[in-house]
């Protein structure tokens, strides 16, 4: 009879998350929700009294950052940064190899290059030591990428900034409420932009916010946000509308309410999982920095060796994970350099001439580590893994050793 569930075997667990313990305040959404609506106040405006500038000061106040401002989307806050820095046609942005395609298409959406460098193989995140050959003349800024639930290596990247007088835009769409030595995620370079994307650990179903330290660059944000208008005295950038309403705000409220009841808990559960993949044979977790004091993930990864498993692959392997512990377990994003979604050399307004637009080719770019850990070694479990009891985590242990134990089955599924 086989003992492994994807062949009809009894899992280890229907339920990874029984007794999950992640707070939520739906009772607060709705409060805040009707505020807006009963106050007739629904858009972000300067000098008003907002939903939407409530929840700017609270993220603000929550992360200690001089200065947020809310924008429509993830996406448009690196494409707003950028332009604040004045990055455009000409300059280069050094962006990870493997990452969500908005990193790297928001630089060809201001007319600049993305240079990709691969990440580290244990991390996920930027390589750091990759970074300086790909410095040229013309590079202007780098994007590390906190990644899943890793942090990239803030105190490599912060002096190489320095160095050659780049600027730094935190990509902190995954890691709401991380920390580096207590200090917030997004506040450590010129920028910290956000996403709250409906499968971000913070969500109004879309939104973004940037983070900054330097005035100035807060009323150029303000200006662009709002079609370009002036708002300080001589600061203006010609824009379009990335404005956020105040009933995103008002969701995002009570949601930054709740997680900031979580945050501490997801850390908590992240080390407890990471534990349970170094118990388990083939497997290992990710490499956490000692300077990460708080994790906070939008999802779980940990490294699959398939050598340790008689050359099972990590497709087959994700699949019996799954069965065993009633959990979906899946891949990283497709690196950039063959991403379904990143196609930038496809759209006419990229066309600006033969050498840009090889330049934006993606596939110009060669991402082993990216690669590899992609089609074999990764294995991701979306943030909603961190509502597991810490308790349970040696359930992946026990699930992990039993699919090792019986790989046999599996290999005569190949």
């Amino acid at each position: 009879m086989s003992k492994l569930a994807l062949v009809g075997g009894k899992p280890v667990t229907d339920n990874l998350l029984a007794g999950a313990r992640l707070t939520t305040r739906s009772d607060l959404e709705r409060q805040y929700l009707l505020e807006v609506l009963d106050s007739g106040t629904w858009d972000d405006w300067p000098g008003v009294e907002s939903m939407a500038k409530k929840f700017e000061n609270e993220w603000a106040a929550y992360n200690k950052s001089r200065f947020c401002a809310l924008l429509t989307n993830g996406t448009h806050t690196l494409q707003v940064a950028l332009e604040t820095l004045d990055i455009g046609f000409g300059d280069e942005v050094i962006v990870p190899g493997l990452t969500w395609q908005a990193t790297a298409s928001a630089i060809c959406d201001v007319n600049a290059v993305p240079v990709m460098v691969d990440v580290d193989p244990e991390t996920l995140c930027i390589d750091t030591a990759k970074i300086e050959a790909a410095i040229t003349p013309r590079t202007r800024a780098i994007i590390p990428v906190h990644l899943y639930h890793r942090m990239a290596d803030l105190d490599r990247l912060i002096p190489l900034s320095r160095k050659y007088n780049l600027a730094i835009i935190e990509d902190c769409a995954h890691a709401h409420g991380s920390q580096w030595d207590a200090q917030n995620a997004g506040t450590f370079g010129d920028f910290g932009s956000f996403s709250f994307q409906r499968s971000k650990l913070i969500t109004a179903g879309e939104g973004g916010a940037l983070l900054m330290q330097d005035e100035e660059n807060y009323w150029k944000v303000v200006s662009q946000r709002s079609c370009g208008r002036e708002f300080r005295q001589g600061i203006k950038v010609h824009s379009g509308n990335y404005r956020i309403t105040s009933f995103q705000a008002a969701v995002l409220r009570a949601q930054l309410q709740a997680h900031a009841v979580n945050a501490p808990i997801i850390n908590q559960t992240g080390l407890a999982l990471d534990a349970a993949i170094a118990e388990a044979p083939g497997v290992q977790p990710l490499r956490r920095n000692p300077h990460i004091t708080r994790q906070c993930g939008y999802a779980f990864v940990f490294l699959y060796d398939r050598s340790a498993f008689d050359g099972i692959e990590g497709k087959l392997f994700r699949k019996a994970l799954s069965a065993e512990v009633g959990y979906d377990f899946t891949t990283t994003y497709t690196p950039l350099s063959h991403s379904e979604v990143y196609s930038p050399h496809q759209k006419k307004r990229h066309h600006l001439n033969r050498s840009y637009l090889e330049a934006i080719t993606p596939s110009r770019w060669n991402l082993p580590v990216a690669d590899d850990l992609w089609q074999h070694r990764a294995v991701l479990a979306g943030w909603g893994i961190f509502a597991c009891p810490p308790e349970r985590a040696s359930l992946l242990t026990e699930a992990i050793a039993k699919i090792h134990l019986n790989r046999n089955e599996l290999l005569r599924m190949i």
